[in-house]
């Protein structure tokens, strides 16, 4: 019997790719949150703005920059609505979840198996089967493969990836880069928003 055709081996497939989807599921479901703050946030940025110009209230409210800044937000609603629905976080959250799921409940049959000497072919085919046909039925990671989710899910099967010192800090600076890169556009858009609702009430000299 090959090592690859164990069911310890089996099993240590299924536990990387659950504990990788969970990841997964947790991540898109935070992108799915902070696209919908956003374009609340924006959206009241854009009422509050027109309240401003309305009551003449703010030093640069009078300012040309100030048509553009409201075009520019009304983009910026468009863009992160049409990201949502591309992208569908929200549904793609809850597959990857069930996904995992039923890869948990597929481990707990598979344990009673792990560490046997004699080799249990009819079980190895039977659990190997159920675990592509889970894939199958929820073959959404391919299309959002995301490093950090499989990293964190490395660090977390100590048993099976011995991973330690340098090699850990790594894994884990690689994993808050790529975090970092994943969500940085909602801090930038907010920032840039909050800097912009600051120059126009509280900048300078007004400008026409």
């Amino acid at each position: 019997m090959k090592k690859e055709e164990s069911i310890d081996n089996l099993y240590k497939k299924m536990d990387a790719t659950s504990k990788t989807r969970f990841h997964a599921a947790r991540r898109l479901r935070l992108h799915s949150k902070f696209a919908t703050y956003t374009i609340v946030i924006i959206s009241l940025s854009l009422i509050l703005i027109s309240l401003m110009q309305a009551y003449q209230l703010g030093n640069n409210i009078n300012s040309s920059l100030v048509g553009l800044i409201q075009v520019f937000s009304a983009v910026a609603v468009l863009v992160y609505s049409l990201l949502i629905d591309k992208n569908d976080y929200s549904n793609l959250s809850e597959k990857m979840y069930s996904c995992a799921s039923m890869l948990s409940e597929l481990k707990h049959k598979a344990h009673p198996f792990l560490g046997k000497e004699s080799h249990d072919t009819e079980k190895y085919i039977e659990f190997c089967d159920e675990y592509n046909r889970i894939l199958k039925l929820y073959e959404t990671h391919s299309n959002n493969d995301f490093r950090g989710d499989y990293f964190r899910a490395k660090l977390e099967m100590p048993e099976n990836y011995k991973i330690e010192g340098f090699d850990w800090l790594k894994m884990k600076f690689l994993i808050i880069v790529v975090y970092v890169v994943d969500f940085v556009s909602y801090p930038f858009v907010l920032g840039a928003l909050f800097f912009v609702l600051v120059w126009v009430w509280f900048g300078g000299t007004p400008s026409s």
